[in-house]
């Protein structure tokens, strides 16, 4: 999970130049989408196929639509909308869904320790963004928070619902059917905007974002998360979620487009300080 969220940390930036470059966001949604289905099947000619049950098909496919039509294209589609900075926060609130959903469909036991841990994190990864609130606010706009942050209610119901398929499954076979059916579900509503897009015309360097997107982001950044879910809770899974933040700072920073601040060391250490908490608290139940 660790190296899921540093991976995963660049997509915001990456996504919002590649889109400012000339890339719609339903266009990015569905190279992604596609894309990471195509590289689940390609790696599924080099591994050993494993029988999925009618019963199970028809759960992935309901699975798609949170884990990867709202909540990965919805992502997309609402960065688009705004700015880098908003989209970050509402990232962050991530971890707060999962552990009310958590509660109430896995009937996890919300101990102190875990809450504390939660609140911490939420409270590093705030910091971070509010250090930046002043840059970039023109470029939100309201569809697009709440674009982002229905794609994480729908994430966070991902995580929750379908836990016993995904444990019951490899990580392989469930992203790759997750991933086709969400191609499908998608397609329809995506194909207009594909076939405007002038190919030729997209730059090399928003190709390398793009490829950057699916190859990182979505099948590494999946097989990762899928093989974590095996082997921890929803909570512990989601608290990485706060680590985000502070790779897009760290990134930043080595990019020159940031100095290092105080306020940076607090939150950083407010964020690790939160998922170690949530990672431990299961220990002391």
């Amino acid at each position: 999970m660790l190296l899921t969220m540093v991976l995963f940390g660049l997509m915001s930036p990456f996504s919002k130049d590649a889109m400012n470059s000339g890339l719609t966001g339903p266009q990015l949604a569905t190279l992604r989408i596609c894309g990471g289905t195509l590289l689940f099947w390609l790696s599924s000619l080099f591994l050993p196929w494993h029988h999925v049950s009618r019963r199970d098909l028809l759960r992935l496919a309901v699975a798609s639509i949170f884990g990867v039509v709202l909540s990965q294209g919805g992502l997309i589609m609402g960065i688009s909308r705004t700015s880098p900075i908003n989209a970050t926060m509402e990232i962050t609130a991530q971890p707060i869904y999962v552990l009310v959903l958590a509660a109430i469909i896995l009937h996890e036991r919300i101990t102190p320790r875990k809450a504390a841990g939660v609140l911490l994190g939420f409270a590093g990864a705030a910091t971070l963004v509010l250090m930046n609130t002043g840059k970039g606010g023109p470029q939100a706009s309201i569809v697009g928070d709440l674009m982002v942050l229905g794609s994480q209610v729908a994430f966070a119901l991902y995580l929750t619902m379908f836990l016993p398929l995904i444990r019951r499954l490899d990580p392989l076979t469930f992203n790759r059917w997750m991933f086709t059916f969400g191609s499908l579900l998608l397609l329809p509503f995506t194909a207009a905007d594909m076939v405007q897009l002038d190919w030729s015309a997209v730059s090399t360097r928003t190709w390398a974002e793009v490829a950057y997107i699916i190859v990182c982001c979505t099948f590494i950044c999946f097989l990762l998360v899928v093989y974590s879910q095996r082997r921890l809770p929803s909570t512990v899974v989601s608290s990485y979620n706060y680590i985000q933040p502070v790779v897009t700072v760290v990134a930043s920073l080595m990019m020159g487009l940031a100095v290092l601040q105080w306020q940076h060391v607090l939150a950083a250490a407010l964020i690790f300080t939160g998922v170690w908490l949530v990672i431990h608290a299961r220990k002391a139940t």
